[in-house]
């Protein structure tokens, strides 16, 4: 089984891939987390995608924070990620954007990562040794 440092790791590098369309600029990020739906924001998307982007380093910081803290911090910081995904999978489904095939990378993302953490907590392995 996989501890729980394991698990934020993983979701740390996840994350900062989520982070890496940045590189390019704020508008090469906007065009690859909206499936090139949105090429030319305007200042309003511009400010949610910015932060939105912000959301991700955040994620990133917060799974580095995991790694250093002691094993009922570490589930406490896990059972909040794996909310986070169980709500944004309500939101794909209640207010959808896309076709479902659309749809598959960030619901891999969202049961892939809270799997991770699930896993993690029921295999009673906290911070590695």
């Amino acid at each position: 089984m996989i501890s729980l440092s394991t698990a934020f790791t993983i979701h740390g590098v996840v994350s900062v891939l989520f982070c890496l369309p940045v590189l390019g600029g704020m508008a090469a990020f906007i065009k690859v987390i909206t499936n090139e739906e949105l090429t030319s924001p305007d200042k309003f998307h511009m400010n949610v995608y910015s932060i939105d982007f912000a959301k991700n380093v955040m994620i990133t910081l917060q799974c580095y924070a995991g790694t250093k803290m002691d094993g009922a911090a570490q589930k406490l910081l896990a059972q909040t990620f794996v909310a986070m995904c169980l709500m944004c999978v309500a939101v794909l489904f209640i207010h959808p954007t896309a076709p479902i095939q659309e749809l598959i990378p960030p619901l891999l993302y969202l049961t892939i990562v809270p799997s991770t953490y699930v896993l993690a907590m029921t295999s009673g392995k906290g911070k590695a040794a």
